[in-house]
């Protein structure tokens, strides 16, 4: 069935920053560009420029900011879909997308997409209350797993619902020995085991627990370093943890950096440790390239494992059988291409964004 002529998307996002959702925009855009598919992004305006703004507008979409104040935002919000007459609005904020969307109808838009990214309970009333709402006003819901869909959903959704992998463009993260060598010596960290976590430092992710975990290595592995690798609002608690722990010397915060796939090549193992997690992306980024990795048990979905190099443990158990776990399984490897497996289990953006036209087009086409 042939193609609608343009589709205008107006994604909405949180921020324009440097994160998960923007990254996965910018990973399908990059490789839709011969489709028939132009994206706008909205986010919520901030004091201080937000570092997706020009990267995006260098891709030659639109980036329009909305007020902060909850009333002024959403009457921005109407003006801006009644005005661009979009063909899809699809809203990345979780259960907030509910607001989104509700609004988004009420400027007339007929393809309504909630898309969640998180996996996490929605306790309380008011989160119950959002939870119909979003089901009410959204005509499409797209998840990063499926176990993210039951979760914003809930269960009857699961396998109705959408899953659109958090794709990678897998040719970027192949091992090169040489530039882990490189980074290695830049980093000053030649002749270590390198233990790594790449994310936002916020309380979701669990780092004190993966600073436990680092400590009790430490104290059965000679020459170890711990290279943290994002920002977030915990950084000062984690500096005073780290401090605690006494391994100030062994860790280093690399704060936000744009080439996670050579730093993940100058890894030895990730640790993601994470409370809850919707997809965690950073696992199939850790296995394109070839990287050992070890996330939370029922905590970080399984649908990210696609190799012998991700592990999966509990977060409840004691540090210490993490600690083995990398002693035992995450030493002495061989780094091989892994571009076939990435793109057999679906993580390939190169081959996932034609889906994506797809599923626009499909949307556009039924309503």
């Amino acid at each position: 069935m042939a193609n609608v002529e343009t589709i205008k998307v107006l994604h909405v996002i949180t921020r324009a920053d440097v994160g998960g959702i923007t990254s996965l925009l910018y990973n399908y855009f990059t490789n839709m560009s011969q489709g028939n598919v132009v994206f706008h992004v909205v986010a919520i305006g901030t004091a201080y420029t937000q570092r997706y703004q020009k990267i995006f507008e260098d891709l030659g979409m639109r980036v329009f900011f909305m007020p902060e104040k909850i009333t002024r935002r959403l009457a921005y919000l109407w003006t801006l879909i009644r005005k661009e007459r979009y063909d899809v609005v699809h809203s990345h904020v979780e259960l907030v997308s509910a607001i989104y969307l509700w609004v988004a109808m009420l400027a007339g838009n007929k393809v309504r997409v909630a898309h969640t990214h998180l996996a996490v309970d929605n306790k309380g009333w008011k989160n119950k209350i959002l939870q119909l709402l979003l089901n009410k006003v959204a005509t499409h819901r797209v998840g990063c797993s499926k176990m993210a869909i039951t979760k914003l959903f809930g269960p009857k959704y699961t396998d109705r619902a959408t899953v659109i992998a958090n794709a990678i463009n897998a040719s970027e993260y192949v091992f090169d020995s040489a530039v882990r060598q490189a980074l290695q010596q830049e980093l000053q960290i030649e002749d270590k085991y390198v233990v790594g976590f790449v994310g936002r430092l916020t309380k979701l992710k669990n780092i004190p627990y993966l600073l436990e975990v680092f400590k009790t290595l430490k104290e059965k592995k000679e020459d170890v370093v711990l290279l943290l690798v994002g920002d977030g609002e915990m950084q000062g608690e984690i500096e005073a943890k780290v401090k605690e722990l006494g391994i100030v010397p062994d860790v280093k915060f690399l704060h936000t950096r744009i080439d996670v796939n050579h730093l993940l090549m100058a890894m030895d193992v990730l640790l993601f440790p994470s409370f809850s997690e919707g997809f965690g992306l950073v696992m199939v980024e850790a296995q394109a390239a070839a990287l050992k990795c070890i996330a939370a048990l029922n905590r970080v979905s399984k649908e990210t494992s696609i190799s012998d190099y991700a592990h999966y443990e509990a977060i409840e158990k004691p540090a210490t059988v993490w600690a083995d776990l990398i002693l035992d399984q995450c030493m002495d490897y061989e780094r091989v291409n892994m571009e076939q497996e990435v793109a057999k289990h679906h993580f390939d953006v190169r081959i996932e964004a034609d889906k994506l036209i797809d599923f626009y087009n499909k949307t556009v086409r039924e309503n």
